[in-house]
């Protein structure tokens, strides 16, 4: 029983290359391309702005904390500003590799049809998302490590 829904809704290629005759097969791998293309960008504007994102929080759960000018804020503070900087990292790791498993099969059909190259590495050792990842897990360490500060000598920073 045929679908509803026109073909240009299909979620899957294999549907669509399936309902159709074969010889339109690549017009659905190139739908696919355009939708991995629109997909890849919203992953890399999220790579972007989760560290931003990370910091800022950062920012304001101790600005918050030295307000009150006790220790156990500060360490509480700061034990909660390395907690937040650490999902945010692991969630930019998880980002990092959706974007690059997209990168992976936009890279497929490109080859495929000769198309050229759309859209720029991800993931890669010395490019900036990755120095991002690792600048958020600098940041997380120094977290933890002065909420420990504060909790064991509470008046050498303040």
């Amino acid at each position: 029983m045929p679908r509803k829904r026109p073909p240009y809704l299909w979620t899957s290629v294999e549907d669509v290359a399936v309902r159709r005759p074969l010889g339109h097969r690549a017009e659905a791998t190139l739908y696919q391309y355009e939708r991995c293309c629109d997909d890849w960008r919203h992953h890399d504007a999220i790579i972007w702005e989760m560290p931003m994102a990370a910091v800022t929080a950062n920012a304001v759960i101790v600005w918050a904390a030295a307000s009150a000018g006790h220790a156990w804020h500060l360490a509480l503070a700061w034990a909660i500003a390395g907690a937040v900087v650490g999902v945010m990292s692991l969630g930019l790791s998880k980002q990092l590799a959706y974007a690059g498993q997209i990168q992976a099969r936009i890279r497929e059909i490109e080859a495929e049809f000769g198309l050229p190259k759309v859209t720029r590495q991800v993931g890669r050792p010395g490019l900036v998302s990755t120095a991002m990842l690792w600048i958020l897990r600098c940041l997380c360490a120094v977290d933890i490590v002065l909420a420990a500060i504060y909790v064991l000598q509470p008046g050498l920073l303040m």
